[in-house]
């Protein structure tokens, strides 16, 4: 599964990301058991993917979902639903931040290595 990515090598902004990676969603063949899905970004050892939902097209049902899943211990670590680029763009944001402090060292593994 590749990751969203621009041909300069900069980052692009996260609802170029988002749309991107909604286009290349719909794209996707249907699966007979499942969910579509596409990742957007790898943030440490945290994945942000997006997937269909199944109930999609009932009025009150999200566009798409989208997931923070961590690599390491083979767990999502949150999920929602996105009704608007409003809601992917503000998910996005929430979970790279969730993903940044589950990378950041902790306090107690500082102090082992430094005493």
């Amino acid at each position: 599964m590749a990751l969203m990515s621009s041909s300069d090598g900069a980052a692009p902004p996260i609802n170029v990301k988002i749309l991107r990676g909604y286009g290349k969603l719909l794209g996707l063949a249907d699966i007979a058991h499942g969910s579509r899905m596409v990742a957007l970004e790898r943030v440490g050892d945290c994945e942000i993917s997006m997937f269909e939902a199944l109930a999609a097209g009932l009025p009150e049902s999200p566009l798409f979902w989208m997931e923070l899943f961590d690599l390491r211990v083979h767990a999502s670590r949150d999920s929602r639903g996105c009704h608007n680029m409003s809601d992917a763009v503000t998910t996005f944001e929430d979970f790279a931040s969730q993903a940044r402090r589950l990378a950041e060292p902790s306090l107690c593994t500082a102090v082992k290595t430094a005493g």
